[in-house]
Parts: C-alpha cells; sequence; structure tokens
C-alpha cells in the first residue's frame, strides 16, 4: 500500500511508540523500524524498565498480589507492566489523547486492514476505551459492533495480550491511578469495569505475535520456573478468583451492551457517508 495512506488520515493528537528492552540496533528494534516503515507509520521507541531496577520493588505489592491474583508475577512481568506505564505517562505529558502502543515482537498482518482499524477506531472514539489488534486464545465472543469496514467484537471472557492497541487518554489515566502492581498488564486489561473501560478487540487479529521469530519470548522461562514452584493453597484460592472475574466479566459485558448499541446506532443515524451497525 501507498506508505503515505497512514499519513494522509486525520488523527487528532494520537502517538505511536514501540516498547523494547534492546539496545540501538537490536534485532527486535530492527524488525519493529521494518513494520511500521513499510506501511509509512512514524513511530517513537521507549526503553523498557530493566529487571534489575529498584522500580520493580517499589511498584510490586506482594500482598495485593497474593489476595487478587492467582499467581506471583515475575520480574519480567512487572518491567514489562511498567514500561507501558511509562508510555501512558509520556502520552499524557505529551497531551495526547490517543496511543497506538507495540511491544516489539509484533508483525502486522495486513497493512490495509490494519489502517483502516485505526482510522475506523478512532473515528468511532465514543465507543471504546481499548482497542485491542491482537489476542491470545480467543474465547467466545458475546458483542460485534462493525465500524466501517472493522469488525470489533467483546469476548466473553477477555482474552489475554498487549502485543498492539490503542488506548485513549481517559483510559489511561485511570491505569495510571493504581499506585501498586498486582497482576500483569493483559490481566488488568480483563478487569475493565476496576477502571471503567470497555475494551474491545478487533477480528481477525491483524497484528501477530512473533517472539519465536526474534529468539524467543522473554518471558516464558520465568513463568516456567513459577509453575514449578506451584503451591496448592495457591492454587485453590486462584480457582476461586478466576470463577468470580469470569462471573463479574460477563455481567459487565453483558451491562454495557446496550449502551454501546445505542452510541453506535445513534452515530450511523447521524452519518450518511458510512454505516455503523450491530453485526
Amino acid at each position: 500500500m501507498d506508505s503515505s495512506s497512514f499519513r494522509a488520515i486525520d488523527f487528532p493528537n494520537l502517538g505511536v511508540f514501540v516498547l523494547t528492552v534492546e539496545p540501538p540496533g537490536g534485532t527486535r528494534r530492527t524488525h519493529a523500524a521494518n513494520e511500521l516503515g513499510r506501511v509509512g507509520i512514524s513511530f517513537d521507541f521507549v526503553q523498557g524498565i530493566d529487571q534489575n531496577s529498584a522500580d520493580i520493588d517499589r511498584a510490586y505489592s506482594r500482598l495485593l498480589n497474593w489476595a487478587l491474583h492467582k499467581r506471583s508475577l515475575t520480574r519480567g512481568e512487572i518491567s514489562v507492566y511498567l514500561g507501558h506505564r511509562k508510555i501512558w505517562q509520556e502520552a499524557m505529558s505529551g497531551g495526547l489523547d490517543f496511543a497506538l502502543i507495540f511491544e516489539d515482537d509484533f508483525k502486522i498482518c495486513n497493512d490495509e486492514q490494519f489502517i483502516l482499524a485505526i482510522n475506523d477506531a478512532i473515528s468511532r472514539r465514543d465507543i471504546w476505551s481499548i482497542v485491542k489488534f491482537f489476542d491470545f486464545n480467543h474465547k467466545n465472543v458475546v458483542d460485534s459492533v462493525k465500524v466501517g469496514a472493522t469488525q470489533l467484537v467483546g469476548y466473553k471472557y477477555l482474552a489475554s495480550g498487549a502485543v498492539a492497541y490503542l488506548i485513549n487518554r481517559q483510559a489511561a489515566q485511570s491505569l495510571l491511578h493504581r499506585r501498586h502492581l498486582f497482576r500483569p498488564i493483559d490481566e488488568d486489561f480483563s478487569h475493565p469495569w476496576e477502571f471503567s473501560m470497555r475494551v474491545w478487540s478487533t477480528s481477525p487479529n491483524l497484528v501477530d505475535e512473533v517472539s519465536f521469530q526474534l529468539g524467543g519470548s522473554i518471558l516464558e522461562s520465568e513463568r516456567c520456573d513459577l509453575r514449578r514452584k506451584k503451591v496448592v493453597i495457591r492454587s485453590i484460592w486462584g480457582n476461586f478468583l478466576q470463577a468470580r472475574k469470569l462471573v463479574r466479566s460477563l455481567w459487565y459485558r453483558r451491562a454495557s451492551a446496550a449502551n454501546v448499541r445505542d452510541t453506535v446506532n445513534a452515530g450511523s443515524r447521524e452519518r450518511h457517508g458510512q454505516t455503523y451497525k450491530d453485526a
């Protein structure tokens, strides 16, 4: 596609960021620059938080983690979350209304559809807080809305993954109000009622996660170590937390569905050039 097509679209106050822990010239940086360069998207690299940083110990609450999450977090997971928070803070201080955020192991699946999805989402900024372009292990779809050429879906239980997403200013501010971390970033995304957020995903995924092509997952080995140290009572408590989350997730999705449908249908009546409707 024409690399000028992204710049030709009027994206009000949108920043584009790639989170990385690599030094300049690294394989992942080169890969990310090639992906976004191919579609003509200007962006900034944001250097993540080193796993040995004292910021990790200050940010992480072991007490809240035990009380409200099914397992302990690795230092790598806390580092990643702090990296995303660093981007949100940069976007807020820069006065941006939206941020398009990537982790450095992303790959755009369809250039044209991806650019259209960004445009479509921002054209209906009133119905979402976060739009995810990639999810692991898709769940059952309970809500679906067509925005321009883009299908947005709401899963019965929100799927994991924070490889590529759009976030608006209100959602970033709400997430930043949390003083201490106790879940991975994508787990906080899957508790939207705690932040008064609406989280949607594109269907199908418009971005893929390709860490295996770039030397492997940075976090997986730490997670495997944690699994080997499983504590039985923690597992039982984790099952209870998971069940409570699933019930709350379904209730929250159903409670917000009618409001979203009303908003989209109202927008459909006001716009004559495009059609927005529930699928």
